[in-house]
C-alpha cells in the first residue's frame, strides 16, 4: 500500500489545507498506471478531471465537505482515490477484469423451482434478456410480466430504453402480435439467404424456441467484439409495410463492451428507423425486408464512437430505471445551522449582600428548632466534629486538604457540613457550592438522605440545603448548596458545560482511597483545575490506606486525621471461631491442593493455639476451599443469634449470586424472628433503603462490597467477612476482561470491620485465618485505572480537551496505567470509528463526540447513535440497557433446563441480545397483574425488567439532550421504524460490539444419499468451532445459540468474552457479512488484487471484490462525513441525507446478494 501511495503523487493529508497554493497532482504518472490496470482512455480521463477538481477543493476550502472524491483524497494517495472513482462509477462489466467479480453458480439459477412449464420458460427468458442482451432485471421482469414472447418482450424494452413508452405510432400500445403471413415468412428467408451470401463465417442461424429463429451477425472482432441477434417469431410483424414502425427485434451482445454500451448502440439503431435515416424508414414502409444488413453496416460505423466517448451510464438508462429524487425539503436546506457551543466558559454571578443575608438567618432558624438540639448531640458525639475548627482553618490558608479517617469518624456527613456553616458565618452562604462525589448511586442518596436529615430537611420530598445527583435522577433546589453526587455526574459536567466548575466553592471527594478509575480521573482533572480556578477548594477524604500518595500528588497539601471507631471491635478469625461452633466442613474434590509442607506449616500455628485434632482438620478443609462455605455463614450466624438479643448483623459476599445463595441457605438455618435483606447496586432505591429501616425481627443484611464504605447501617453491630470479593481484572495484551472472585485487601478489610460497632461495642467475625491475611491478601487494592479496559476513559478525556494527548496525560495520573493497555484501548476506539488516526493526540471523529455525549460503555453508545440515524432505536434501547444490568433470565440449580427452554422460546434472529430484547418486549407489552405471573412462568427477573426500562429512559434522555431524539413516544417511535429488520438491527449490534469478533470454523462437508441425490447434511453444534485473534473459544453454555446447528461460514459478534474453565463468549450473535463490512473496522483495501481487511491489524480478513471493499468504505466515509455536520445541526440524526442510509439498508437487507 505504502508504495501505491508514493506511485499516485503526493496528497493523502488527513486535514484539509486552507492556504493559497494547492499541491500539483502528477497526473502523467496516475495515467500511465491507470493504463497499465486497463481502464478504457476515455474513463481515464474523465477520472482525472474530476480528480483535479476534488484536490482544487480539498485545498481550498476549509469548509466539511461531503463529496466523495474529496473524502477519499483526504485519506487515500491521489492513485487510490482515482482507483476508487472508477470502480464506483463504471459499470462491473465496463471494468478491467482484474476488478470483476468471478461468475457463481448461483447466478445461473432461474428460480424456476416453483410454478412448473410457464415459469421456468419465463425465467429463462429473464436471464437471456439480462445476462445477454444487458437490460436491467427489474426493467426485464416488468415487461416480462405483460409480454412473455421474446420477439415482444424486446420490442417492449427497446422503446422504453428511447422513453417512447407513450409517443405517437411507437408506444407501448403498438406492440400487438402479428397475424400469420405466408408472405412475410418467404420474405424473411430472402433475406437469410442474402445475409449467409454477403456476411459468409460472420452470419450464423440458431434455433428459438417454439419455432422462432434467431440470426447472430458478428458486427466487430477486435478490439471489441459485438454481436447483432435478430428474433424472427410469429408474434414479430416484421417485414410488413403494415408495420411501418415494427423493426425487427434485437439485442446485441458481447464479450468486452459492457451492458451500458451495447444498450447505448440498441437506442441510437433504433433512433435510426424512427426518421434519422430516411433509407431505413423507407425499406420499413416499403415491407420488402432487407433492413438487417444495414442495421449491420450501421453499427460497424456508429461502434468506435461509443466506445471512444462512453456515454454516461444513468443517461442510457433513464427511461428503464428512473432514477430516485434526492431533492432535500426546502426547510432542510435553508434550515439556519445551530451556532456551536463554546465548552467550559459558563458564567457566575456573584451573591448579593442580600442573599448573604438570607442564608444566615435561614441558618439561625434551623439552629432555633428544637429538632436541631437532638440533631447536634449525635453530632457531637462523633470523632469528626473535634477536628471542625482545624478543618476550617486548614482551608482558609490552603487550596487542598486531605482529610485521613477512619470508618464511623463521620468524615462523610460532618464535613461538608462543616463547610457550609462555616461559610454561612462567615458572610459568603449565598456563593457556597459544595459538590461531595461519591463512587456509588446507594451511598450519594444514603449520605445525602442522612446530612438532610441532620439539617432538618427531607431530600427525598422537598430538597433544601441538601441535594443529589445520579445518572437519571436529581433531587436538588435553587437553595441547594451540598450536592452529593455519584463522579460520573461530576466528570459529565466537566466535559460538556462547565469545565471550570464555574460558581462551586469546594469539590469534596470522598473514599478517594477506593481508586475507582472515575475517582483517579476526577484527582487528575483537579489537579489542573486548580491552575484554571482560582477560588474553587478541593479536599479529598480518604480512610488510612496509603493517603500519603494524595498528599505527595498535590505537592505536600496539608492533610488531618481524624480519630477511628467510636466503639472497640473484638476480632473473632477463623481459627477462634471453629472450636466455638464446632463446625464439621465436608472436603471438596475440587479448589486447589495444600503440599504437606505448606499442611505441616499450618498445622503447627494450630497446635500452638492448643485446637483439637477435629477442629484443626475442619480449618485445613476450609483452607483448601476456594469457594465460599454458605454451611459456616449460616453458623456464624446462628451461633450470633443464639449468643446475643440485639443488634444486626452485616454479611459481606462477593456478588449478587452469592447474595442469593447466602439468603437460601440462612433461611434454612432455623435463626428464627429475623429480617434478610439483600444490598446491592442492582437494587432499585426504594429496595436499598430498605436496609436503613427498623425491621419487625432482627436484621440480617447480606451486601456485596457496596456497604464497605459510606453506607452505614446504625444498628449493625455484627460483621460477618468472607474475605473474597470479585474484581475486574483486564489483560490489555489478549483484550480479555475477568471478573475474579479472590481474597479482598488487608486494607478492605479494616473497612469491613469498621461497619461494627457504630453504636456499642461491635463483633467482626472474620472467615479467614490470621495466615491466609498475612500471607494471600494484599495490603491495598490494586487501583482500578490499572486492571480495567480505558476507552470510556479515553473518550471522557478527549472531550473535555480534543487537542490532549491521552498518553501523556495518563502519565500525569496518580498511578499511570501500563503502555500496553492504553494502546489497546486506543486501538478498540479507533476500531469502533471513535476517533481518526492512530495517534494519541487525534482528535475525535463526529461518532466519537456523539459518542462522547452518551453516559454509557463506549460501545453501547455507538449502537445508540447509529440505531438513532437508521431509525431501529426501540430494540437496540433495550439490547443497551440489557447490557448495563444484571441477567434478565434467572437460571435456578434445580430448574436449569426449564430455564433454558424458557429462554429459547424468545429466540430471535440467532442473536443472544435480540432473544432477550424479545423477551423484555414480551414483559412490558403486560399489565403489572399479568407481567408477574408471565415472569415466574419464564424465569424472568422482575427486577431486571424494572432496571431495564429505567436504563431506557435513561438513555432516551440522553438521545434527547444531544439533539438526537425528542423525548415524547411518538418520537422514538418515528426512530424505530426499522426495528423489525433483524439484518439491519445485527449490523447496529456489529457497530458497538467490534472487534469483539469471532470466525466461525466449519467442518468438512459431508452428504447424504437419497433416492432422488444427494443433500448435504447440517453439521453438528460440537462440531462448529469459533477463533478470535487469540485463538480458540467456545459459547457459553447459556447461550441459545449453543445448540445450533445450521451454521453458515462466516462471523459471529459478541460482548463479553471471560475465561472459566475455558475461554467463554457471552451476548453472541451471528451477523451478516455486509454488517461488517459498513459497521465493523476500518476497511482497508487491495487495490491491487482484492480482498478486504477489517480493523488496524486485520484481524478479519474476507475474500471480496475489491468493488465491494470500495463501495463499503465509501459509504462509511459518507456516513462519517455527514456525522460531523448534524453534531451542530439543529436536527441532530434527522440530517443524515436518506440516500446514505438507503444504499446501505439495501446492501444488508440481502447481505449483498443480488435481487
Amino acid at each position: 500500500m505504502d508504495a501505491t501511495r508514493e506511485m499516485g503523487g503526493g496528497s493523502g493529508s488527513s486535514t484539509p489545507n486552507t492556504g493559497a497554493s494547492t499541491p500539483a497532482l502528477n497526473t502523467d504518472s496516475i495515467q500511465t498506471q491507470l493504463t497499465t490496470l486497463g481502464f478504457r482512455p476515455a474513463h481515464i480521463a474523465s477520472c482525472l478531471s474530476a480528480l483535479t477538481a476534488a484536490n482544487e477543493r480539498l485545498h481550498t476550502s476549509g469548509a466539511a465537505n461531503n463529496d466523495p472524491l474529496v473524502l477519499s483524497l483526504s485519506i487515500l494517495s491521489p492513485l487510490e482515490a482515482a482507483i476508487e472513482w472508477l470502480l464506483l462509477h463504471l459499470p462491473e462489466d465496463d471494468l478491467p477484469v482484474r476488478y470483476r467479480p468471478t461468475s457463481s453458480s448461483q447466478d445461473m439459477v432461474t428460480g424456476a423451482a416453483k410454478g412448473g412449464q410457464n415459469q421456468l420458460v419465463r425465467g429463462w427468458l429473464v436471464d437471456k434478456l439480462v445476462r445477454k442482451a444487458g437490460f436491467p432485471r427489474a426493467a426485464v421482469e416488468a415487461a416480462v410480466a405483460v409480454e412473455e414472447r421474446e420477439s415482444l418482450a424486446l420490442e417492449y424494452l427497446g422503446r422504453r430504453l428511447c422513453g417512447w413508452d407513450e409517443d405517437a405510432g411507437w408506444g407501448l400500445e403498438t406492440l400487438t402480435p402479428a397475424d400469420p403471413d405466408e408472405e412475410r415468412d418467404i420474405l424473411r428467408d430472402e433475406e437469410v439467404l442474402a445475409l449467409e451470401a454477403l456476411l459468409g463465417e460472420r452470419f450464423r442461424e440458431e434455433a428459438g424456441k417454439e419455432g422462432a429463429r434467431e440470426l447472430a451477425i458478428s458486427v466487430a472482432s477486435a478490439p471489441d467484439d459485438l454481436t447483432l441477434h435478430v428474433v424472427f417469431d410469429s408474434a414479430s410483424p416484421y417485414p410488413s409495410a403494415q408495420y411501418p414502425t415494427r423493426p425487427p427485434a434485437f439485442y446485441l451482445t458481447s464479450n468486452t463492451l459492457p451492458a451500458y454500451m451495447r444498450l447505448a448502440l440498441h437506442a441510437d439503431m433504433l433512433r435510426q428507423f424512427r426518421g434519422d435515416r430516411h433509407d431505413l424508414v423507407g425499406m420499413l414502409e416499403a415491407g420488402s425486408g432487407g433492413v438487417v444488413l444495414s442495421m449491420v453496416e450501421h453499427l460497424e460505423t456508429s461502434l468506435p464512437d461509443v466506445v471512444a466517448n462512453p456515454p454516461n451510464v444513468a443517461d442510457v438508462t433513464k427511461h428503464l430505471v428512473p432514477r430516485p429524487d434526492d431533492d432535500e425539503p426546502e426547510e432542510k436546506r435553508t434550515a439556519p445551522q445551530k451556532e456551536k457551543k463554546t465548552r467550559g466558559k459558563r458564567k457566575h454571578r456573584a451573591a448579593t449582600a442580600e442573599q448573604h443575608e438570607a442564608a444566615r438567618q435561614q441558618q439561625k432558624r434551623m439552629m432555633a428548632d428544637p429538632a436541631y438540639e437532638e440533631m447536634m448531640r449525635v453530632r457531637r458525639s462523633l470523632p469528626a466534629w473535634k477536628e471542625r475548627e482545624n478543618i476550617c482553618t486548614a482551608l482558609e490558608s490552603n487550596r487542598v486538604l486531605v482529610v485521613v479517617g477512619e470508618t464511623g469518624c463521620g468524615k462523610s456527613t460532618q464535613l461538608p457540613q462543616f463547610l457550609l456553616d462555616h461559610e454561612i458565618e462567615a458572610g459568603r452562604g449565598a456563593d457556597t457550592n459544595i459538590i461531595v462525589t461519591q463512587p456509588r448511586r446507594v451511598a450519594a442518596m444514603g449520605v445525602a438522605a442522612r446530612v438532610a436529615q441532620e439539617r432538618l430537611e427531607d431530600v427525598d420530598k422537598t430538597p433544601g440545603t441538601v441535594g443529589y445527583a445520579i445518572r437519571g435522577e436529581r433531587r436538588a433546589s435553587p437553595d441547594t448548596r451540598v450536592l452529593f453526587c455519584t463522579t460520573g455526574v461530576v466528570l459529565r459536567r466537566l466535559a460538556t458545560a462547565d469545565a471550570d466548575l464555574a460558581g462551586v466553592s469546594h469539590v469534596v471527594v470522598d473514599e478517594a482511597h477506593e481508586r475507582g478509575v472515575d475517582t483517579d480521573l476526577l484527582i487528575c482533572l483537579l489537579r489542573d483545575l486548580l491552575a484554571r480556578n482560582s477560588t474553587i477548594k478541593v479536599v479529598l477524604m480518604s480512610a488510612t490506606i496509603n493517603e500519603q500518595i494524595f498528599i505527595d500528588y498535590f505537592g505536600g497539601c496539608p492533610s488531618l486525621t481524624i480519630p477511628g471507631f467510636t466503639h472497640p471491635v473484638t476480632d473473632h478469625y477463623l481459627e477462634d471461631l471453629v472450636p466455638e461452633i464446632k463446625y464439621r466442613p465436608t472436603a471438596s474434590r475440587f479448589g486447589p491442593k495444600l503440599s504437606e509442607d505448606q499442611k505441616a506449616a499450618m498445622r503447627r500455628d494450630y497446635e500452638k493455639l492448643g485446637l483439637e485434632h477435629e477442629d484443626m482438620r475442619a480449618l485445613e478443609i476450609l483452607s483448601q476451599n476456594d469457594r465460599i462455605d454458605y454451611g459456616l455463614v449460616a453458623a456464624t450466624v446462628k451461633h450470633i443469634v443464639d449468643t446475643s438479643t440485639s443488634g444486626a448483623v452485616l454479611i459481606f459476599m462477593p456478588g449478587v449470586m452469592e447474595i442469593r445463595a447466602c439468603v437460601a441457605e440462612l433461611n434454612s438455618a432455623g435463626l428464627g424472628a429475623v429480617d434478610i435483606l439483600p444490598l446491592h447496586a442492582n437494587l432499585s432505591s426504594a429496595e436499598q433503603r430498605r436496609v436503613f429501616a427498623p425491621t419487625k425481627g432482627r436484621k440480617i443484611v447480606v451486601a456485596t462490597n457496596v456497604a464497605e464504605t459510606s453506607v452505614t447501617i446504625p444498628d449493625v453491630v455484627y460483621v460477618v467477612d468472607t474475605g473474597r470479593v470479585k474484581e475486574t481484572q483486564y489483560d490489555a495484551s489478549v483484550g480479555l476482561q475477568r471478573l475474579v472472585e479472590c481474597w479482598t485487601s488487608r486494607a478492605s478489610g479494616r473497612q469491613r470491620r469498621g461497619r461494627a460497632g457504630r453504636t456499642q461495642p461491635g463483633q467482626c467475625y472474620k472467615l479467614y485465618t490470621r495466615r491466609t491475611e498475612s500471607n494471600s491478601m494484599a495490603r491495598f487494592p490494586v487501583p482500578e485505572i490499572l486492571r480495567t479496559p480505558l476507552e470510556s476513559l479515553f473518550l471522557q478525556v478527549k472531550a473535555m480537551d480534543e487537542d490532549t494527548d491521552v498518553k501523556a496525560f495518563l502519565s500525569r495520573a496518580l498511578d499511570p496505567p501500563k503502555i500496553d493497555a492504553i494502546d489497546a484501548a486506543w486501538t478498540t476506539l479507533l476500531d469502533l470509528g471513535a476517533v481518526e488516526s492512530e495517534k494519541h493526540s487525534a482528535h475525535l471523529t463526529a461518532l466519537g463526540r456523539h459518542m462522547s455525549m452518551l453516559p454509557v460503555d463506549v460501545r453501547l453508545a455507538k449502537m445508540l447513535v447509529l440505531a438513532t440515524i437508521f431509525r431501529c432505536l426501540d430494540p437496540i434501547l433495550t439490547v443497551a440497557a440489557l447490557l448495563s444490568s444484571k441477567p434478565l433470565f434467572t437460571s435456578p440449580l434445580d430448574r436449569r433446563e426449564e430455564a433454558r427452554k424458557a429462554r429459547e422460546s424468545f429466540a430471535r434472529a440467532r442473536s443472544d441480545l435480540l432473544t432477550d430484547a424479545r423477551a423484555y418486549a414480551a414483559v412490558a407489552g403486560l399489565k403489572r397483574s399479568e407481567a408477574r405471573s408471565f415472569c415466574e412462568t419464564n424465569f424472568i427477573s422482575q427486577s431486571a425488567v424494572r432496571d431495564i426500562s429505567s436504563l431506557r429512559g435513561d438513555f432516551v434522555s440522553a438521545l434527547a439532550q444531544i439533539g438526537f431524539i425528542g423525548s415524547r413516544a411518538s418520537d422514538i417511535d418515528a426512530a424505530s421504524v426499522n426495528a423489525g429488520n433483524d439484518a439491519l438491527v445485527k449490523a447496529i449490534l456489529v457497530g458497538g460490539l467490534y472487534p469483539r469478533v469471532a470466525r466461525i470454523a466449519l467442518p468438512e462437508a459431508q452428504f447424504e444419499r437419497l433416492q432422488q441425490g444427494a443433500i448435504q447434511k447440517e453439521h453438528e453444534a460440537r462440531e462448529v468451532k469459533f477463533f478470535d485473534a487469540q485463538g480458540r473459544v467456545f459459547l457459553h453454555p447459556s447461550s441459545v445459540l449453543f445448540n445450533e446447528s445450521g451454521w453458515r461460514k462466516g462471523y459471529l459478534a459478541y460482548f463479553a468474552k471471560a475465561e472459566t474453565s475455558k475461554v467463554f463468549l457471552r451476548d453472541a450473535t451471528d451477523v451478516p457479512l455486509y454488517a461488517l463490512l459498513l459497521f465493523g473496522g476500518p476497511v482497508t483495501v487491495n487495490h491491487w488484487a482484492g480482498g478486504l481487511m477489517l480493523g488496524k491489524d486485520g484481524a478479519v480478513k474476507l475474500r471480496a471484490n475489491t468493488r465491494i471493499g470500495v463501495l463499503c468504505a465509501q459509504l462509511r466515509r459518507l456516513l462519517d462525513a455527514q456525522l460531523a455536520e448534524a453534531v451542530d445541526s439543529p436536527h441532530g440524526a434527522a440530517d443524515v441525507k436518506e440516500d446514505v442510509v438507503g444504499a446501505m439498508m439495501a446492501l444488508l437487507a440481502r447481505d449483498g446478494l443480488s435481487a
